[in-house]
């Protein structure tokens, strides 16, 4: 078999069940069925963030990414500046640090990660929606969820990065290594998890390997498989 055909096979068939999806949702739609949230968690520069948004399009499903401050803020009672700011401190372990102060009120990291979990479970309740990053995977039992992680070598991240940012490839692999080292900081600290440890997702994918779209498609075809499929089913 050749290279190039062996490559299509995954997003063929995921494109084939993707259709199935569609036409099942569509029967079911009246019904307001409950369809379980994905997760995606990424390794930077691989385009996790863009596979994400294409299944969420694809599925006519919600997308947080940034979006979920705004939903944050608006449950913790703050401005998203401070989330935003937080952020940046959660990821670096500095839970003795205040954020900022707005109308006399304190947002420690401590009570970042709270609101964090209620909003992930409530995001999950309502399902229909991607969720990006931010630790979600580890919120939510397996059952509730289809977790991914993208993956892509080494020197396609930096190209990226380095075309996005517009900034030198040296400079790029330093800026990939030190959020790779946050977000694991963060995941460790805050869940006792290895956010590289494959156990902890039900797909990974290397977009060094397909595209994005093939990508989100193979998501899509995990996604109605995990949660829909039965021996009785027809395909």
């Amino acid at each position: 078999m050749s290279k190039q055909k062996a490559q299509t096979m995954p997003a063929a068939f995921a494109d084939a069940h993707l259709e199935k999806w569609k036409a099942f949702k569509e029967a079911v739609e009246k019904n307001s069925r409950h369809y379980p949230m994905i997760t995606v968690c990424m390794e930077p520069g691989s385009g996790g963030s863009m596979v994400a948004q294409t299944v969420a399009d694809s599925l006519g499903f919600d997308f947080f990414h940034r979006k979920l401050l705004e939903v944050m803020s608006i449950t913790a009672k703050v401005d998203q500046k401070v989330l935003q700011r937080l952020e940046k401190e959660r990821l670096s372990g500095m839970e003795d640090v205040v954020s900022q102060m707005l109308s006399d009120r304190y947002l420690y990291p401590g009570l970042y990660l709270e609101y964090l979990e209620k909003v992930i479970g409530a995001i999950s309740r309502r399902g229909s929606a991607v969720v990006v990053g931010r630790g979600a995977n580890f919120i939510l039992p397996a059952e509730d969820r289809l977790s991914v992680m993208i993956v892509a070598p080494m020197e396609l991240r930096i190209q990226r990065v380095s075309q996005q940012f517009e900034i030198l490839p040296e400079d790029a692999e330093k800026r990939i290594a030190n959020r790779q080292k946050k977000r694991a900081a963060f995941v460790k600290k805050s869940f006792q998890k290895d956010i590289s440890d494959p156990v902890y997702y039900d797909l990974t994918i290397n977009t060094g390997t397909m595209s994005i779209e093939e990508a989100a498609r193979l998501v899509c075809g995990a996604w109605f498989y995990k949660f829909f499929y039965t021996s009785d089913s027809p395909f």
